[in-house]
């Protein structure tokens, strides 16, 4: 007898390859997100900067050209997603302070035709 733990009666789950994922994504939804996501393009750009920088030292140092692209897609992962990370952090910041400052003006009163505006310095001197 033999223990196995792959059984013949559950089913198998079909394994989804990249030209699956090409099909199920067009070149516009990318497009869409670069639009929409205000921080991926910068990440992104970071990303492919450094990736490609370091695959190309690699290779000048020498090594093989698998291990440098390897390298090469490790750095553009890592630095793509701190370039966001830290992208986000500076959106929010910047939002916080415009919000700030907005809180801070005071408030007008729009001109509306009609509508007599009282001054309280006016009204105290009256009296």
């Amino acid at each position: 007898m033999s223990d196995s733990h792959n059984s013949n009666d559950e089913p198998q789950k079909p394994q989804t390859t990249l030209s699956d994922i090409a099909k199920a994504h067009s070149f516009n939804d990318m497009r869409n997100v670069l639009k929409t996501e205000p921080c991926a393009r910068e990440g992104l750009l970071y990303g492919m900067g450094v990736g490609t920088t370091v695959a190309v030292l690699r290779v000048f140092k020498g090594r093989s050209l698998v291990s440098a692209g390897n390298w090469g897609i490790v750095a553009f992962g890592l630095v793509a997603v701190v370039a966001k990370k830290l992208c986000h952090f500076q959106y929010a910041h910047q939002s916080a302070k415009l919000n700030t400052l907005f809180e801070m003006q005071p408030k007008k009163v729009p001109n509306v035709k009609g509508f007599q505006h009282s001054d309280p310095a006016k009204d105290d001197d009256t009296e």
